[in-house]
């Protein structure tokens, strides 16, 4: 029988799938069925800076503002949701036995260490740091925002016993450079990549709507060059992948090019948690016919420095494939 068995953060995991952060994964059932159906972690949903901060703001808003009330605010905000997220992470490792990640939503230096701490201390197997900033100021320059996010990662992870994996996006100039910077920083993996929001404009009635925010198959291609890069680049952190991943094919494409393990939400979604059955069993089928035993035997076969024509991870590689398009 095919050995789905992998490791990422240090945690052993029976399945190289895990559901990623989601509105799914903040309910006890629903990850319990997630455990059923052969997950082998679970990332709960976020908790997010930004909420917190507008919650105060909004609180403010409605009466008198005044510095000690401003303080009042934000400290009653920060313990209710702090509170409530501790607690759910208590319940649901109360309904599962597989790894359960946390995952805080953030931008700013402060009070996320203690964030973190009291995360680790409701049972969290690991943690999971999503970063990012969307920046608009002329002034703030790149070397500054990746200065803050490491500053972050530095000062949570001096504090925590739990592995510290990192979601980031694709907008850095040196991808490779920044996540060797991120593993120096002290954390043990990165999660490739984050999806954000993205606004649309209605042509209609002239106003900004959401645009779509479940992923479609035909977008892992730069997820797989970057597994495949980083991967490869450095090699003291592990890999988990994510976006676009809508079917096994996929999955076991990112783990040939150097993936630890694999996130996935908008095929559930979409096709139910059901799909994570799907995933195992195709995994399954397509080691049983390649006479692969262990999985984690070919995490990497296909990686940047595994293969005998690297050429073809690189952007350079795109023109001249493009200049023999459609001979």
């Amino acid at each position: 029988m095919a050995n789905l068995n992998v490791s990422y953060l240090g945690l052993d995991l029976h399945s190289p799938i895990i559901v990623s952060s989601c509105s799914l994964t903040s309910d006890p059932a629903k990850v319990k069925e997630m455990q059923n159906a052969g997950a082998g972690a679970v990332v709960i949903k976020s908790l997010f800076e930004e909420q917190i901060r507008n919650e105060v703001e909004f609180l403010s808003s409605a009466g008198q503002s005044y510095p000690e009330m401003e303080d009042y605010l934000h400290a009653y905000v920060r313990s209710n949701s702090l509170g409530k997220y501790s607690g759910n992470i208590r319940n649901i490792k109360d309904s599962v036995t597989i790894p359960v990640i946390a995952s805080i939503n953030c931008y700013s230096q402060g009070e996320w260490v203690e964030y973190a701490k009291e995360i680790e201390g409701a049972g969290a197997d690991a943690l999971e740091l999503n970063l990012y900033e969307q920046v608009t100021k002329p002034s703030m320059t790149s070397s500054e925002i990746e200065d803050s996010y490491l500053k972050i990662v530095r000062d949570i992870v001096s504090e925590l016993k739990i592995p510290v994996s990192v979601k980031i996006g694709r907008h850095f100039t040196a991808i490779p450079g920044f996540v060797s910077r991120l593993s120096s920083a002290g954390a043990k993996g990165v999660v490739i990549f984050n999806r954000f929001f993205t606004p649309d404009i209605d042509l209609d009635n002239f106003n900004l709507v959401p645009a779509a925010p479940l992923s479609h198959d035909n977008e892992y291609s730069e997820v797989l060059r970057w597994t495949a890069i980083l991967s490869s680049a450095v090699r003291n952190m592990d890999i988990s992948a994510t976006t676009g991943i809508h079917s096994a094919e996929t999955a076991i494409k990112m783990i040939l090019a150097g993936a630890s393990s694999v996130q996935i939400c908008s095929v559930i979604y979409r096709n139910g948690i059901s799909a994570i059955t799907g995933f195992n069993d195709s995994i399954s089928a397509f080691m049983e016919k390649n006479n692969i035993e262990n999985l984690k035997d070919v995490c990497g076969r296909l990686s940047y420095a595994s293969i005998p024509d690297p050429e073809m991870y690189e952007r350079v590689q795109f023109m001249k494939s493009f200049g023999s398009y459609g001979k």
